[in-house]
């Protein structure tokens, strides 16, 4: 019989990998929104802003379970 041990240290690494990716599939967009802001000669700055609160939560939180995910900032509708 294999008993299998998962540590509450284990289950934290865990949900930080998870975050991270999703992190990581949130930052690419964040790129994309930067590009395009700058393409359309917008204010970049909340872009930006949101780029680096992605980028800022390994280190702004200690716990997975805390994380605050950071308001995406939306671009202007075209007008038709």
């Amino acid at each position: 019989m294999t008993m299998l041990v998962v540590t509450t240290r284990g289950l934290v690494a865990e949900e930080w990998v998870e975050h991270i990716e999703q992190r990581d599939r949130l930052m690419v967009d964040a790129d994309h929104l930067v590009n395009t802001a700058m393409d359309m000669e917008l204010d970049v700055t909340p872009f930006r802003q949101y780029r680096q609160a992605l980028r800022d939560i390994p280190q702004t939180f200690t716990n997975p379970e805390d994380v605050v995910w950071p308001q995406k900032p939306s671009l202007p509708q075209a007008s038709a």
